[in-house]
């Protein structure tokens, strides 16, 4: 019995540092692909292999198409309401692994007589700033979409 607790325990201790693991490196290689003067602000995927890339270059904003074998510039647009993201360390985000763990494993004692009443995580606060966001950054879409039609009916 005692050898199968400590099984699942160890797995619980190895997954949990897989997802730390795997969220240092999302957040590390995020920041390294991040450049000075340039930046990709939103991608459309328009397929398997095609993409349209809204890129930051200093202040200016300029749509590209993207495929496999071809890359085309499109039209640049102005924003005159972006507000730089910045990037969030997900390491600081995570919550205590302990209180995590007393939340899955609350039926079960692992030593301690007293059982201990650990208050769920409230994850609304950071679902509605990530709502907003996620609104005006579509919002925004489908305005340069709006933009493109325009423009190619223009030259057409």
């Amino acid at each position: 019995m005692m050898k199968e607790i400590t099984v699942i325990l160890a797995f619980i201790v190895v997954m949990a540092l897989l997802l730390l693991t795997t969220r240092y490196l999302a957040y590390k290689s995020k920041k390294m692909l991040k450049g000075n003067y340039m930046q990709i602000i939103e991608t459309l995927s328009l397929g398997t292999n095609n993409r349209i890339h809204l890129i930051k270059v200093d202040k200016d904003f300029f749509i590209v198409a993207a495929s496999n074998k071809n890359v085309e510039f499109l039209t640049k647009v102005n924003i005159n309401d972006y507000q730089e993201q910045d990037i969030k360390n997900p390491i600081s985000e995570v919550v205590d692994f302990t209180s995590v763990l007393k939340k899955y494993t609350n039926g079960l004692s692992f030593g301690s007589k007293t059982k201990e009443k650990v208050p769920e995580p409230s994850q609304t606060e950071n679902a509605g700033e990530n709502n907003v966001v996620f609104r005006s950054n579509l919002e925004k879409l489908k305005n340069l979409a709006n933009s493109m039609n325009n423009h190619r009916s223009e030259n057409e």
